[in-house]
């Protein structure tokens, strides 16, 4: 039995005199991610029109208004000075269909789009393109390789929706 062996341990520790067991600080979590406000300053060096990070429901976003094709970073996992990861989206709105969304989502990886109905009638429908990176280095560096892949599947995915676009 177990039960005597650990009442032994516990009456030997609490004796006076008795040496507590040391054990081994845990091994130092590595830091990895990114930094909101050096992530804007890159995006801005880049030729980005970057805002102002924006904090909605406990997540921190940015807004970067390219022309014509909008989009945000928001950031996920956040510490006190890092965020684990991030993710690119775009809203489109307009005469979309759900077959176009998923037609995109059976054709494509990396971007996952989403389809919103119309909320009212006579509305437009919309849909959300999205774009998740797990960083595991630290520094903006890590981010310039995904930013590519989303600029360029970003512009292929709203081609998409010009060009498949029901007739008016």
């Amino acid at each position: 039995m177990r039960l005597p062996a650990l009442l032994a341990a516990l009456v030997l520790a609490a004796a006076p005199g008795a040496a507590l067991a040391q054990t081994a600080p845990p091994a130092a979590v590595p830091v990895t991610g990114v930094a909101v406000a050096e992530t804007r300053t890159w995006l801005t060096g880049l030729g980005g029109a970057v805002g102002e990070p924006v904090v909605r429901e406990g997540l921190t976003s940015l807004h970067i208004a390219d022309q014509p094709l909008p989009w945000n970073l928001t950031f996920y996992g956040c510490g006190p000075s890092l965020c684990d990861d991030v993710q690119f989206s775009a809203v489109f709105t307009g005469p979309i269909t759900a077959e176009q969304i998923n037609d995109w989502n059976r054709e494509h990886r990396f971007l996952k789009a989403f389809f919103a109905p119309a909320a009212t009638a006579g509305g437009d429908a919309s849909a959300v393109v999205q774009y998740d990176v797990v960083l595991t280095n630290t520094g903006t560096e890590q981010l310039r390789e995904p930013t590519v892949v989303w600029l360029q599947l970003l512009r292929e995915f709203a081609q998409g929706l010009v060009t498949a676009a029901p007739a008016q």
